[in-house]
């Protein structure tokens, strides 16, 4: 998928409104570009550099926020856990018991996770800004350059700033992490023996004395009498009680807390705190909440190695310590209780967020009750205020998943009007679409039954809640908001910003089947055009979705604008300068990742490894990565970086590798960290890849996987999966220029499929047999431009003119290029009536079949029975008895005997992995090198030129295409797709869609497409969006056979037709 189809899933949801808007400056961009193609000049980006500046400021600004926001975080938890910091940034070391190590460490994860959100977020917007800045480069001509770069100068050095930035953030929080986590890990702290730990309670050096016994009385837990005896003593003392003795009970308060001391902080808070004077304030409530929420916080944080003891792992005692003590603490506010309950914090956060950030139902609803003589409008007020990061206690509630505290808000929610202050309504639509985003199942239950969701958007920059909920994908989402929400018809047709798509255009171009039926059956408008003037029809079936695009009613489509829609969208500028491909040289093709749908192929997959120094998990792992990938032969080594996780479509993006011995060649990867931190590689002898199937031949599956080792270790930390072909040169003298038929731009031309049509176990008209001389000059005679001919090659590498993957004449399901020629051609010899070929003149009654012949043919059709060609079409194409059966011909036949006035359309028919699975072989054939070679050595073969056929060469294997393009630019290429045509039995991602098809056409300077008509009779206007992309369009399957289909794609500008009735068509089409 491209960049801009996935954007909204690579967000972090609660800050989806500070993303850098990209589809509306990509928008913009194409626009303008539009405008001075129609003009004829040059286009000027003022207006988008205008709004890029403001993007990248109010991006710069954001960040810079949320980076002082996460420094204030961390000097807050320090500050709150007594310790301070080092000048280098490393933690003083002083002694503390285990619970209040895990506390402080609970805390440093959180920020450790906040931490990982902030530099997902940074890399998800560099990318887009990069991307639009790469989107006017290609547009850019020598002399707009300079002024490109000055430009572009701005975000470079505030990319350079953040990406030093937040290193050095990293080896702070490092820093300060790692000798809590080893302390921690220390297994005498906790078998009691006592470990070096952290500073902790300042007291300072006048109460020094007291020091030792006040935190060691504290901590113990069950010294509170002697905690109370000493705290009289000092009292008695008129020096100490100078020296703020009210604030030494407080700190002694936040040491019980933390240290998870239930009877010392029982004794301070009910007695000591009344005894002496002091009070409990909104930070001691806050304390409580956020050690009691962060609890369990480290379970599952295997790399941190950490142990536990009854201590610091008492649940049961964390739950009588937490909600209950500050139930207790609560009691004891006093006529100030509003006014603390009310204060806030450095973070503008009042004990309603932080209740609600971590889910303690309990906290919130005596928060809530405590202001229950307040009216709801001003009980609501609470629950949507908001803090310094713009978020309110509902917000936390739905980002953190909390049902039950979510439930306990909207119930006070429900009962304010929509249109009373506090922004009720834009807050619950924007915590909705936080709920889809996150799958929160039972909060988006909750609140789609909210009236105020399904109000339209207050704000024009938003998509509606029936939107994002299509969006998604989840039709359950949908249904209830159709369902439980009456006022949602309001927004059944509402289109978004950017594109103009309603809730029905995003459901057809994600492709989500059950979302479409339901908005189709709750009354969706199908005939809206967006404002390209697109249809949804066309959008889905665009994305290879076309059991959707059949689902969708457009209207009339002869009501449509053959020139708007798909026909309106500027062709994409393509690098002036080519790849040049010598012709002594030898590539590497790679990508990163599975190619085939339903291989698991995630480009990176990281386990769980040691890392040094330890680091705790996070969900965005393993964002901040780098990968080189390199391949050396040990002659030159070339190498490319890529930064991971991949966030943009590469599919049609390998990397290109020259190599002078790809049986020496070695690829290997290389991960780095932040600042080009090794971490871990792997390689590979490419050779070995293939090894172990026979000389010349080499697996169909392409996808390796390799290990990744760390570098400290040598563990396995991970895997690379990667894709990769080799283009060698070709093993021909290829000609120069030969004159050729123009395939495109000349009006439609018919190719006959497989000669005069392919066979069927139709009997409404006579068949030839398919792919037979006899068959091919029938066609030229009839009207056909071209023959299509399915090319294979046999085990000793002869190029044979048959299409199915196995011989089932041989009573097998033996793949051809398993065979020799001789046995394939005394499979054909079996079928012929004395020898003879079927285009040698006879006697009228000499080709009756003898008795003997009869029991033969009943013979051959006994042994094909089985097989499993035979088992899926109830027969084999030209066989005698079925269709006028000729011999099996080679391509040097063809090339031979038919005059050249017969154009060639040859398709090469190299195995595919899937037919390899239906027919239950093993996925291996002859080298793909040698495969093309030997049939491009006899079409450019000295004995028999071409110089006036003109011939088109193409394939359904991507590989073949590629090969083909980068060997020979003599023929045209095309490349063949069902483009999403159900049932898929192709997995090819290449060829799932048109638009697939379309970027790899374009990439390897591929002449065109054929496509299988279903899709372009289905949407007609998509013949002009491969048009317009400067390739031919071609149509192949059994709706060409169709006089009404064939006149509708010919109407809409499709260049080749591919038809088994070539007569019908050719007289139809006259």
């Amino acid at each position: 998928m491209k960049f801009t189809h996935n954007y909204h899933r690579h967000q972090v949801p609660e800050w989806t409104a500070s993303y850098v808007p990209y589809a509306a400056l990509s928008r913009q961009l194409k626009r303008i570009v539009c405008e001075a193609e129609l003009m004829g000049r040059e286009p000027v980006f003022d207006e988008v550099y205008a709004s890029l500046a403001g993007s990248v400021e109010s991006f710069d600004e954001c960040c810079e926020g949320r980076y002082q926001y996460l420094c204030a975080r961390r000097m807050e938890i320090l500050k709150a856990y007594g310790y301070g910091e080092e000048e280098h940034g490393m933690l003083r070391i002083g002694n503390a018991n285990c619970a209040e190590l895990g506390n402080l460490l609970s805390a440093m994860v959180e920020l450790r996770g906040d931490l990982d959100k902030l530099q997902w977020y940074y890399r998800v917007n560099a990318e887009a800004i990069e991307l639009v800045y790469a989107k006017i480069e290609r547009h850019c001509v020598p002399p707009m350059v300079e002024t490109h770069q000055s430009r572009k100068s701005n975000w470079m050095d505030i990319n350079a700033h953040w990406a030093a930035r937040a290193t050095r953030y990293e080896d702070i929080f490092n820093m300060l992490t790692v000798p809590i986590a080893r302390t921690y890990a220390d297994v005498k702290l906790h078998s009691g023996e006592g470990s070096p730990g952290l500073d902790c309670v300042g007291l300072g050096t006048e109460l020094d004395d007291y020091r030792i016994f006040l935190v060691y009385f504290v901590r113990e837990d069950n010294k509170s009498w002697e905690l109370a005896s000493m705290l009289e003593k000092m009292s008695m003392d008129d020096a100490i009680m100078g020296l703020h003795f009210r604030a030494l009970i407080y700190d002694l308060a936040l040491l019980a807390i933390v240290s998870g001391a239930r009877d010392s902080v029982a004794f301070l808070l009910e007695k000591a705190f009344a005894r002496y004077g002091a009070a409990v304030d909104h930070n001691v409530l806050n304390q409580i909440i956020t050690v009691v929420g962060r609890r369990g916080m480290l379970n599952g944080q295997s790399s941190l190695e950490l142990l536990t003891c009854s201590q610091c792992d008492d649940t049961e005692g964390k739950d009588g310590m937490g909600e209950t003590l500050f139930l207790r603490a609560v009691e004891r506010l006093g006529p100030d209780g509003e006014d603390v309950l009310l204060s806030m914090d450095i973070f503008v956060r009042r004990p309603l967020h932080y209740g609600a950030m971590y889910g303690l139902q309990t906290v919130c609803q005596r928060i809530l009750s405590y202001f229950e003589d307040w009216e709801v409008l001003r009980l609501a007020g609470q629950i949507l205020t908001l803090d310094s990061q713009g978020q309110t206690p509902l917000h936390y509630a739905v980002i953190n998943g909390h049902a039950g505290v979510t439930r306990i808000f909207l119930d006070i929610l429900n009962d304010v009007e929509d249109s009373e202050p506090h922004n009720k309504t834009a807050i619950l639509n924007e915590v909705f679409s936080i709920a889809v985003k996150y799958q929160h199942d039972e909060i988006v239950y909750m609140l789609a039954k909210c009236r105020a969701v399904s109000h339209p958007c207050p704000h024009a920059e938003t998509e509606t809640a029936l939107y994002i909920a299509a969006q998604s994908g989840r039709a359950e989402y949908v249904e209830a908001l159709l369902n439980h929400n009456k006022h949602i018809s309001l927004n059944l047709n509402t289109p978004e910003p950017v594109h103009g798509w309603t809730p029905l255009f995003v459901a057809c171009v994600e492709g989500h089947h059950a979302v479409v039926r339901l908005l189709l059956r709750a009354g969706a408008k199908q005939d809206i055009r967006d404002q390209l003037g697109w249809t949804a029809k066309e959008h889905a079936a665009l994305r290879g979705h076309l059991e959707i695009a059949d689902m969708v009613d457009a209207g009339n489509t002869d009501d449509l604008d053959i020139s708007d829609g798909p026909a309106s969208v500027l062709p994409k500028t393509t690098p002036t300068e080519k790849a040049i491909f010598r012709k002594n040289r030898s590539y590497v093709i790679v990508n990163l990742g599975a190619l085939q749908y339903g291989q698991r192929g995630e480009a990176l997959e990281l386990r769980d490894f040691s890392h040094s120094p330890p680091m705790p998990k996070s969900v965005y792992a393993p964002n901040g990565f780098l990968m080189e990938i390199s391949i050396g032969d040990g002659r030159e080594t070339n190498s490319h970086c890529v930064k991971l996780p991949l966030l943009r479509d590469m599919l049609n993006e390998p990397f290109v590798f020259p190599v002078v011995d790809p049986t020496e060649a070695v690829i290997s990867f290389k991960l780095f960290r932040a600042g080009r931190r090794l971490v871990g590689s792997g390689a590979a002898l490419l050779k070995s890849l293939n090894d172990g199937l026979g000389e010349g031949r080499e697996s169909l599956v392409r996808t390796r996987t390799i290990a990744i080792l760390e570098r400290e270790k040598l563990g396995v930390m991970g895997t690379v999966t990667f894709t990769f072909v080799v283009a060698g040169p070709v093993d021909c003298a290829v000609p120069g220029a030969l004159q050729s038929r123009d395939v495109g731009g000349g009006g439609v031309q018919l190719v006959g499929h497989r000669g005069l049509g392919q066979n069927t176990a139709s009997r409404t008209y006579l068949q030839m047999g398919e792919n037979t001389i006899e068959s091919f000059l029938s066609a030229a005679k009839q009207g056909a431009a071209f023959v299509e001919i399915d090319v294979q090659l046999t085990r000793d590498l002869v190029p044979i003119i048959y299409h199915d993957f196995s011989l089932s004449e041989s009573g097998t399901d033996i793949a051809i290029h398993d065979l020799s020629f001789d046995q394939f051609a005394y499979a054909s010899k079996l079928q012929s009536t004395i020898n003879q070929s079927i285009c040698m003149p006879t006697k009228p009654r000499s080709r009756s079949l003898t008795r003997a012949h009869e029991r033969e043919l009943e013979g051959t059709r006994q042994r094909m029975m089985h097989t499993v060609d035979f088992i899926s079409k109830g027969f084999k194409p030209n066989t005698r008895g079925d269709f006028i059966q000729d011999s099996f011909a080679t391509l040097e036949e063809l090339l031979v005997q038919l005059p050249q006035s017969i154009s060639f359309n040859v398709e090469i028919k190299y195995p595919r992995l899937h037919e390899a699975a239906e027919a239950g072989v093993v996925p291996a054939s002859i080298e793909i090198n040698t495969f093309i070679d030997k049939i491009l050595s006899r079409i450019f073969h000295p004995h028999h030129p071409q110089p006036n056929r003109s011939i088109i060469l193409s394939s359904f294997t991507p590989e073949v295409c590629i090969l083909l393009a980068i060997k020979q630019q003599v023929y045209p290429v095309m490349f063949i797709t069902n483009a999403g045509k159900p049932p898929m039995t192709d997995k090819e991602m290449r060829a799932g869609s048109m638009k697939a098809a379309v970027r790899f056409a374009k990439r390897w300077n591929l002449a065109g497409i054929v496509f299988a008509s279903e899709l372009l009779v289905l949407c007609p206007r998509l013949v002009q969006y491969v048009k317009g992309r400067g390739l031919v369009c071609g149509s192949y399957g059994a709706q060409n056979n169709c006089p009404e289909y064939a006149k509708m794609q010919a109407a809409a500008g499709v260049d080749l037709i591919m038809t088994d009735r070539v007569g019908l068509i050719s007289a139809a089409l006259d």
